[in-house]
């Protein structure tokens, strides 16, 4: 029974060699032999036990940057302010130039608008630059600090974990750490803004509008946080398949002069066969399912973005729906979508 438990395979027994196989290499993001991680817009990750307490931890590392994270955040709020009022200017620039036909003033307004989303573009490249400083700078703390800890670890701790999980540690651990702060934290804080930005747009625009529109975000919504979920947990699988196809790999390398000496071949191949079978089935369905999720949305976004043009062709008929408000409503309905996945993607 230990053997199969230790190997991964039903009914196989694996050669004595190289190290302890009791624990894995749980390998995360992008490492290990056959990696490349989630993708597809989805980050897997293994939910710690105290997940407020590592929470807390890890937000203490930011102690030193809380100067420079208060820039970010003026920068971040520059750039959702410059995205939300250039969709708001077009109201003006159609209602009060284009229609009536008042081309003299158009160029200044066309000037205003561009000075708008540049200045978003500067905000947007000053918070990435900013946050890849903070996440370095966090990263390298951090990694200093586990190293320091795990010259205190006693020599039993080193016997029942594999080389290859305490190296994932310290690379594709640290890496994902890197890259939460840098895209994950930012994406999530400009999601909030964004959507509750884009909200409030749209009920000062026009509340039965976006009455109308509401259904549809729900439908959206409840869609992608449901798709979510279920991707999560096919990608734990992925990344246990994954993980125990790489501890296999590497035992083998390990001892690959054992396992020529004793002829083993046809066993490791077997064994690692079946290995690679779960690893790819799983992957599968996992990317199948992380794969849907962006055009099942997106079409969703489509009819909403007909149904809200529809109704809103209806309002500017019959109560006199100005045709700059109904504009700018369809432009924030458009852009709604992508706050409501990249949410229901961090929660």
């Amino acid at each position: 029974m230990e053997d199969k438990k230790r190997s991964g395979v039903p009914g196989r027994k694996l050669p004595e060699y190289g190290q302890s196989q009791t624990n894995v290499m749980r390998t995360r993001g992008r490492g290990g032999p056959g990696g490349g991680g989630p993708g597809r817009g989805m980050m897997s990750f293994e939910r710690p036990k105290n997940t407020r307490g590592t929470l807390l931890r890890l937000l203490s590392y930011l102690g030193p940057s809380r100067y420079l994270l208060i820039v970010v955040g003026l920068m971040l709020g520059i750039s959702t302010f410059s995205s939300l009022a250039g969709t708001w200017f077009m109201k003006p620039l159609i209602n009060d130039f284009i229609l009536p036909g008042n081309f003299g003033g158009l160029g200044i307004a066309l000037l205003k608008l561009g000075g708008i989303y540049l200045a978003g573009v500067g905000a947007t490249y000053a918070q990435s630059q900013l946050m890849m400083r903070i996440a370095q700078r966090t990263v390298h703390t951090l990694r200093r600090d586990l190293f320091d800890h795990m010259q205190k670890l006693p020599l039993q701790f080193f016997d029942t974990n594999t080389h290859g999980e305490l190296m994932s540690r310290f690379t594709n651990d640290m890496d994902n750490v890197m890259m939460a702060m840098e895209q994950s934290m930012t994406q999530f804080a400009s999601s909030i803004v964004m959507f509750a930005g884009t909200v409030t747009m749209m009920l000062v625009l026009s509340p039965p509008l976006f009455a109308a529109t509401a259904v549809m975000m729900t439908i959206m919504f409840f869609f992608s946080r449901a798709m979510t979920k279920r991707g999560r947990k096919l990608f734990r699988d992925q990344q246990r398949t994954l993980g125990r196809m790489n501890g296999f790999i590497e035992e083998t390398i390990e001892g690959i002069k054992v396992v020529k000496a004793f002829t083993r071949e046809p066993e490791a191949r077997e064994d690692f066969g079946i290995l690679s079978d779960d690893f790819r089935k799983s992957a599968t369905k996992a990317n199948i399912v992380a794969g849907t999720i962006m055009p099942v949305m997106g079409n969703l976004n489509n009819i909403g973005y007909a149904l809200t043009a529809a109704f809103g062709g209806f309002l500017a008929v019959r109560v006199g729906f100005d045709i700059g408000s109904l504009a700018a409503f369809l432009q924030y309905s458009r852009h709604v979508g992508m706050p409501i996945n990249q949410i229901t993607n961090q929660i």
